[in-house]
């Protein structure tokens, strides 16, 4: 099981302790985003895969390219998606432009919830919340593979570890 499969599962297992507590319910939360990504990032070193290299060297390439990738770059990257302006999409599906913006959209929002989990104890999070989370982090994983193979969605993967210059 990939990594990131073990921290959606937890995040899963997390959320459902009863009785909750605080410490289970940001556990969960924190999970499901560090879930999503790593998720992203397996997806993009995928793309690196060169078959001239033998499995060992291909795995340390990967590695090696994970440990590249960046919290504030990617929430910047899947920021900028949202943008109608910069990015209109229009001759791209509708329906493809819809779930790559909810990828972006939500691997943003999990990053915001994580650090209110992780750092904010001024007020408790709501179970319900937390679940709310965990299934967003789940929706990631299954409306990727409906655009894994566009053109868009392998910008995006790619926009997650460039830093942006403008």
């Amino acid at each position: 099981m990939a990594y990131h499969d073990d921290l959606l599962k937890q995040a899963r297992q997390l959320v459902h302790v009863s009785p909750p507590t605080q410490a289970s319910l940001r556990r969960a939360v924190s999970s499901a985003y560090y879930a999503a990504f790593h998720f992203l990032i397996s997806e993009a070193t995928c793309n690196w895969n060169n078959v001239d290299l033998a499995a060992s060297d291909n795995a340390k390439l990967q590695a090696a390219l994970g440990r590249a990738y960046d919290h504030g770059v990617m929430k910047t990257a899947s920021n900028s998606i949202l943008n109608l302006r910069d990015f209109p999409f229009t001759s791209e599906k509708a329906q493809v432009v819809k779930d790559l913006r909810f990828v972006a959209r939500t691997f943003s929002q999990l990053q915001e919830d994580r650090h209110f989990a992780d750092y904010n104890l001024t007020k408790d999070l709501d179970p319900t919340d937390a679940l709310d989370r965990v299934k967003f982090a789940e929706k990631i994983f299954s409306t990727w593979p409906s655009v894994r193979s566009e053109p868009i969605a392998q910008a995006y993967l790619v926009s997650l570890v460039v830093k942006n210059r403008k």
